[in-house]
């Protein structure tokens, strides 16, 4: 029997990065992931970077992975829709510009932690969340 599906759009504020039907989506909630089937009950939730996994058809091996940052998630009558500082396909991830940026925003959140003056602690801690984020979808693609 084939599963149900739901509309799913991803936006970002620059476009709508992905707008289709899915099955299931795994997603980066703020208190842990969240699983939102067909039928789901109505939520909105807030998003942390993290990985966004998507099943489009019956198979149990997902068909989409996509390293999203900060956002909401918004569910209702069998739509969701994804409103995420940026999103970006797995295949499109460079480790190795990943990695740098991750470098970059450990050390800048080393001297905003050390008290140094005119640098935003939380900024660089979200630079290292979505770094991180990248990395670990990257990884998961197995490259």
């Amino acid at each position: 029997m084939a599963r149900k599906t739901y509309q799913l759009d991803i936006v970002t504020p620059e476009k709508t990065v992905y707008s289709g039907e899915v099955s299931s989506a795994t997603l980066p909630g703020d208190g842990g992931y969240l699983g939102v089937w067909a039928n789901h009950a109505p939520m909105v939730a807030a998003l942390v970077p993290g990985s966004l996994t998507l099943h489009e058809g019956p198979s149990e091996v997902p068909t989409a992975l996509y390293a999203v940052g900060g956002g909401f998630a918004e569910v209702s009558d069998n739509k969701m829709v994804l409103l995420v500082d940026n999103a970006e396909q797995a295949a499109e991830i460079d480790t190795v510009r990943a990695e740098r940026a991750l470098e970059r925003a450990r050390e800048m959140l080393a001297k905003a932690l050390a008290g140094e003056e005119g640098i935003d602690a939380d900024r660089a801690r979200r630079a290292k969340e979505r770094a991180e984020a990248r990395i670990h979808v990257a990884y998961l693609r197995g490259k």
